[in-house]
């Protein structure tokens, strides 16, 4: 299995930032996400990477073919999230302009155990610590335990990978809206609830 991947930044990324778009559409519809995009939507959500210049995008390819993507700023440029949590970043002595943010890391499900995703976490990681990062994180979707929109067979990432890597969960929440499939099937812009975890 021969897997490249390359770090995107800048001038570099708005060729290969729709990459991230077309995995989010496709695969954050699964739990816990339950995710329902736009391509509207989608366009405003990277416009604000595209002009970060802290952001970095991971891509894997085997040969041709795509299959991982990742994307990482400094917490200090994710406004929307400081907003929220500033006061109880300074109970954990974090500071937003050392802790690196992993805003998104997916990968087609075939590839899931081959150790891309670890390989896509250490190269976030490297961009984090140029750019003086010594702490990283990441929001986790919470759902209630018994959510009967939890497939038999899913494993969540945060407890199973993460853990594994270093990270902890905080007693730091956030919640965000997105049009969000129901139990029912329908699709309603909801509040979801994150967590907040740390290395």
């Amino acid at each position: 299995m021969n897997i490249n991947l390359q770090t995107y930044q800048q001038a570099g990324l708005a060729d290969e930032i729709g990459i991230l778009s077309e995995f989010r559409l496709r695969f954050f519809r699964e739990y816990p996400y339950l995710y329902v995009g736009s391509e509207d939507n989608e366009q405003k959500h990277l416009a604000d990477y595209l002009v970060n210049p802290t952001t970095r995008l991971i891509v894997a390819r085997e040969t041709e073919k795509i299959i991982g993507v990742a994307i990482g700023t400094m917490l200090s440029t994710e406004l929307n999230i400081v907003c929220k949590i500033e006061n109880q970043l300074q109970q954990y002595e974090i500071q937003s302009q050392h802790c690196f943010y992993l805003g998104e890391m997916i990968a087609e499900p075939e590839y899931r155990r081959s150790g891309v995703g670890k390989r896509m976490l250490e190269l976030l990681k490297i961009a984090g610590r140029e750019q003086g990062a010594d702490r990283f994180c990441f929001l986790a979707v919470v759902r209630e335990p018994h959510d009967v929109r939890r497939p038999a067979d899913y494993t969540d990432a945060s407890e199973s990978i993460f853990r594994k890597f270093g990270f902890e969960k905080t007693d730091i929440s956030v919640t965000f809206e997105w049009h969000t499939i129901q139990p029912d099937g329908r699709v309603e812009n909801v509040a979801n609830r994150l967590d907040f975890w740390i290395d």
